[in-house]
């Protein structure tokens, strides 16, 4: 690959990051034009690869959508390492979805119907039909009721491995312990490497890291 081809793809990828972090920002070209002092023509061009920016521009740039600027000295989107994650209340529409479909896989292979179940719970089969569905949230009293009907041990609901919520706050519980500025630097997604650096050097054999230790050591003196 020539210098120029090079330095095309170089604008390509750059432009894909720079768009990125300007998105994950709720920043529109506009924005970031005005706070930059150039035509969004020529942010545009910036972010399809067509055209390059400038260090000082970067720097601005990544100062106004808050990401350092060695960021983009990279080659990932703040994307590629944002970690995931649903707002509450979509945890808990997702939550209602899996019980629905557990209740309906437990009456399934009991070879038991919806109107059974509504009988026993005495409520219409519309209702029944709703909670298997995800539509409507089971009430635990009910959900009880249901699971001793269908021969099904309750905890089977509950399913703490694969629980969305349950994920959510075990995670934010193993920080709780951790120094603010600890538990900072690891949600930052920007730090993913440094955390993944961290886990291979703990699990790296005490003679390979006393060997690295003092390869640093002659570098540095």
């Amino acid at each position: 690959m020539s210098s120029d081809e090079r330095q095309l793809l170089r604008n390509k990828i750059l432009g894909v990051i720079v768009r990125d972090a300007r998105l994950a920002a709720g920043k529109s070209q506009g924005d970031c034009s005005a706070f930059l002092g150039m035509p969004s023509s020529r942010l545009s061009d910036i972010e399809r690869g067509e055209r390059s920016i400038s260090l000082p521009e970067l720097e601005a740039f990544a100062y106004l959508v808050d990401v350092p600027v060695e960021h983009f000295l990279g080659d990932q989107m703040l994307e590629d390492t944002r970690e995931k994650q649903l707002p509450m209340d979509e945890l808990l529409t997702l939550r209602k979805r899996i019980v629905g479909a557990l209740l309906r896989t437990a009456r399934l292979a009991l070879g038991k119907t919806q109107h059974e179940c509504s009988r026993r719970l005495r409520v219409p089969v519309s209702r029944i039909s709703a909670y298997e569905q995800g539509q409507t949230a089971v009430p635990l009293t009910e959900l009880e009721v249901l699971a001793e009907f269908l021969q099904t041990p309750l905890e089977t609901f509950l399913d703490h491995e694969h629980n969305p919520i349950h994920q959510r706050m075990r995670q934010t519980r193993a920080l709780e312990h951790l120094p603010e500025d600890v538990q900072a630097f690891v949600i930052d997604p920007l730090n993913t490497d440094y955390l993944q650096t961290s886990i291979r050097l703990s699990k790296m054999p005490a003679g390979e890291l006393r060997g690295i230790a003092e390869s640093l050591l002659e570098i540095t003196y």
